[in-house]
């Protein structure tokens, strides 16, 4: 006897996907499972950044970002840090997780629309030292670190 001519087995077939999809929906519906949208950030509060995985890599992209806020971060040879927004930042706050740590220090903007922003440091950070930056956007404060394993060249 033929597995496909058997009531049984056809009955399956076609009522298991049926079973699935109104399981996935019924599921969709206990849990409360609705879309919930981004709000956007409060003046006076905090929000944390996330690095990029770009940042863990010799050679790589390094940035933060948190929903639509990104933070472009490059270090040149010469030590200088420059940063690059998509929305003007009120202020740009950066310090050196380190042996020597390195306390909060403003950095300037270089552009009228404050996007772009650099800060020189005195001495090359080396790529085992984390980045700490916080930065203002219309009165809410973002922070985050980056590990500076980007500053090392690529072995490509």
């Amino acid at each position: 006897m033929s597995m496909l001519t058997n009531k049984h087995v056809l009955a399956a077939l076609l009522v298991a996907p049926i079973l699935a999809v109104l399981t996935w929906y019924g599921a969709g519906q206990l849990t409360d499972d609705v879309e919930q949208q981004a709000a956007p950030a409060q003046g006076g509060a905090s929000y944390p950044l996330v690095e990029r995985p770009g940042c863990r890599y010799p050679g790589g992209k390094c940035g933060l970002s948190n929903e639509g806020f990104k933070l472009a971060i490059v270090v040149l040879p010469t030590g200088q840090l420059r940063m690059t927004s998509a929305v003007p930042l009120d202020f740009v706050l950066v310090g050196l997780e380190s042996e020597g740590d390195q306390g909060p220090v403003k950095a300037l903007p270089v552009s009228a629309e404050q996007d772009r922003w650099v800060h020189n440091f005195i001495v090359m950070p080396s790529s085992e030292d984390r980045l700490r930056v916080v930065a203002g956007v219309s009165g809410a404060s973002l922070f985050g670190d980056v590990a500076l394993t980007f500053t090392e060249p690529s072995d490509q």
